[in-house]
């Protein structure tokens, strides 16, 4: 139950963990099934950056001296972007098309991170949450607008 502020920043933290770890695999994926080698390229190297970010959200729930693990926590968002290209990767016959998708997908992933980011930082202001906690967070919103840049500069 969320009855607090701090409830709701660990509730944010927990989805935004699961995120990435759902991220590792699907990057993954997505590298694999890239025909344009600039794509490969970028999901291969956003996987080490996600794996980096997952190292780097986990002590913040020490931190925060959180009672719970980081576990899994569904996101019906991220459930819904990989439900739907499902639903198109097998339809395209040029497997060009696909990139666009995966792509698609991509930058959709990158902007619900640095939007869960923001909550995460607006909240850690409000309860005025240590730096241990505020600069990983920032580090790794910047990371996602980043990514999010590149994947732009890649699919055009």
């Amino acid at each position: 139950m969320i009855e607090s502020e701090r409830d709701l920043f660990v509730e944010q933290l927990r989805e935004l963990y699961h995120i990435e770890r759902e991220l590792e695999e699907l990057q993954a994926e997505l590298a694999e099934s890239a025909t344009r080698e600039e794509l490969e390229e970028f999901y291969m190297a956003h996987g080490e950056t996600t794996t980096d970010q997952i190292g780097r959200l986990e002590p913040i729930f020490d931190a925060i001296e959180a009672e719970v693990e980081p576990g899994t926590i569904d996101n019906t968002a991220l459930e819904g972007l990989r439900a739907e290209r499902e639903e198109l990767i097998d339809e395209f016959e040029d497997p060009t098309l696909a990139d666009l998708t995966d792509a698609e997908l991509g930058r959709a992933i990158e902007r619900l991170e640095i939007t869960k980011l923001e909550t995460l930082l607006t909240l850690a202001d409000r309860l005025n949450l240590p730096e241990e906690v505020v600069d990983p967070l920032e580090r790794t919103r910047d990371e996602a607008a980043d990514g999010l840049e590149r994947l732009q500069g890649v699919v055009q």
